[in-house]
């Protein structure tokens, strides 16, 4: 399987502040995250491939497997016993059966096939925030969409994917690119050098936080540094004035007792 790496997010209203890196909460993170890799071409699988779900969270890039999951027949199971090593979750947090996601055809009359999720765990399966559960109703799975096994996508002991269509259609493909360029332009631009989707891959969401309290560190290091600075430059200016008002008064002493 291939280990090239590459969400729904609530597009930016006009005049909706653009939050700062370190001001994001958990949630926002993953958002920001999912989005750019949902926004980013895949590569040219083979045509039986229908959709990646591409590892987001640490926990699930950290699978041996690899950070993609090919989906290739029309259904698929992903659990923690499963015959096919591609889709099996070693954890005891997954089920052995913890969800499936499939194709299939709500209409007829419809040409391509929509992807559902469906819930068979003990833990619940999340597709963006909302918690499935194997009494509950399948759910449709859209490009972007974030499926989360055993916790919040945004909690650290998840196993989250993005869901990526793969679209076969060249011209299909070219409309549904412009589409999502235009409901991602505004988290693109706030996620434009984060680093997120380089070259050698889609860092994790545990990397995003990580350089971000790195980055906190830093500034708040410089801050102090400034502020040091400036206080030895308050002392050293009082000095000089010190200094000057004694040479002052030294020579107005020696020209007093002069004849």
């Amino acid at each position: 399987m291939s280990d090239v790496g590459e969400s729904e997010p609530t597009p930016l209203k006009p005049d909706e502040p653009v939050l700062s890196e370190e001001s994001k909460s958990p949630m926002q993170f993953t958002t920001s995250a999912a989005a750019k890799i949902a926004s980013q071409p895949l590569p040219n699988y083979d045509p039986s491939v229908w959709g990646v779900l591409t590892a987001i969270s640490n926990k699930a890039r950290k699978r041996p497997q690899g950070i993609n999951m090919l989906l290739t027949s029309n259904e698929h199971r992903i659990g923690r016993c499963m015959d096919d090593k591609r889709f099996q979750i070693d954890s005891n947090a997954i089920s052995a059966n913890h969800c499936k996601i499939y194709r299939k055809k709500v209409d007829e009359d419809m040409k391509c096939a929509s992807v559902f999720l469906k819930d068979t765990s003990t833990n619940g399966t999340f597709l963006n925030w909302e918690k499935l559960t194997k009494v509950g109703p399948e759910v449709e799975v859209r490009h972007g969409d974030i499926i989360s096994l055993s916790a919040p996508p945004q909690h650290g002991a998840a196993f989250a994917f993005v869901f990526r269509e793969v679209v076969s259609n060249p011209s299909a493909a070219g409309a549904f690119g412009k589409r999502k360029a235009e409901e991602f332009v505004g988290e693109n631009k706030r996620l434009k050098g984060i680093g997120i989707g380089a070259p050698e891959g889609p860092i994790s969401l545990d990397d995003f936080r990580s350089l971000q309290r790195s980055n906190t560190e830093l500034r708040k290091q410089l801050e102090s540094q400034v502020i040091t600075i400036d206080k030895l430059r308050s002392e050293n200016r009082l000095a000089v004035e010190h200094h000057e008002n004694e040479k002052k008064e030294l020579k107005e002493s020696v020209a007093k007792t002069l004849p």
